[in-house]
């Protein structure tokens, strides 16, 4: 596919944006024209722009998009990678402060980015990272396991946490463009977030988490699909140092703590589907395949 970028109600002769809002788009569904709309309608005294990388949308994304003061980036799905994606974002942005959110994280208040960049008034503060609350609006359930916090109970993110600590995640962050054009963002299949912090860490560069700049953001997966993302998850962790090895398996697989949660989901009758049912032993299998005998990403 040719990149082709086309502008709606947004002047380029205009002043430069002091922020740049990026969003990541594939086939976002309805719930994009909802996040859409509570962005454009932050209340800022700053100059915004709404950026929106179209990876090959099927469905009405791109109307949606064209219907909302958007700039538009159509980029080619095939060979799609994270870590060019988000780096082309940082390229095309223009404001001095890029904001990454996800096509599913919809703000949860009209002050959401002031809220969010306001740690980066702090000269020494590089990047700032928003919280993830349920959406109530939401059509469906939140997955059981990223309910109770024990999504990311396996080895590999542990690893990571000791030596980079909290996990940042381009879901709902801001970044100053001169620490982006410092260090950049290396190809990654996924995981480019955590990738990035790696970078921030060796700089040296702080990373706020303030609790007052939340998006509306939860998942729900059939087993296939969170079968995949865990796959992908140990792939990328392996890439970054993070490999999950035979012994994390078996001491994952034979930690008890996981599955006392786990009788106590059964006893509250929380866990409704297939993959909430087998979450404690899928997550460790999928880790490890991904590890171990991955290669590439595959979309989930």
């Amino acid at each position: 596919m040719v990149d082709v970028t086309s502008v709606n109600r947004s002047d380029m002769n205009q002043p430069l944006p002091d922020i740049t809002i990026g969003i990541p788009t594939r086939n976002g569904g309805a719930l994009l024209s909802r996040l859409l709309a509570r962005v454009v309608a932050q209340e800022t005294p700053r100059r915004f722009e709404v950026l929106a990388l179209d990876s090959g949308s099927t469905d009405a994304s791109l109307d949606v998009i064209r219907a909302h003061p958007v700039r538009l980036l159509q980029i080619a799905q095939d060979n799609f990678d994270w870590g060019r994606m988000r780096e082309r974002l940082f390229e095309e942005a223009r404001g001095s402060i890029v904001v990454n959110l996800s096509q599913d994280a919809v703000p949860a208040r009209t002050d959401w980015l002031e809220r969010l960049i306001a740690p980066l008034s702090d000269p020494a503060v590089g990047v700032s990272c928003g919280s993830s609350i349920p959406d109530p609006e939401r059509p469906f359930a939140q997955f059981q396991w990223e309910r109770n916090g024990y999504y990311y109970f396996t080895r590999e993110i542990a690893k990571f946490t000791r030596r980079y600590g909290k996990g940042l995640s381009f879901a709902n962050t801001a970044v100053r463009r001169s620490v982006w054009e410092a260090l950049r963002i290396d190809p990654q299949a996924t995981g480019e977030d955590f990738g990035f912090q790696m970078k921030l860490h060796a700089a040296g560069v702080p990373i706020a988490f303030p609790d007052d700049a939340p998006v509306l953001h939860h998942h729900n997966y059939t087993l296939r699909g969170v079968y995949r993302r865990c796959r992908n998850e140990g792939l990328a962790l392996r890439q970054m140092g993070c490999a999950y090895h035979e012994m994390d398996l078996v001491r994952d697989l034979l930690s008890t703590r996981k599955y006392i949660q786990w009788l106590r989901e059964v006893k509250r009758g929380s866990l409704r589907s297939a993959a909430e049912w087998v979450y404690p032993v899928l997550r460790p299998a999928a880790v490890y395949h991904g590890s171990r005998f991955a290669r590439k990403m595959v979309w989930y």
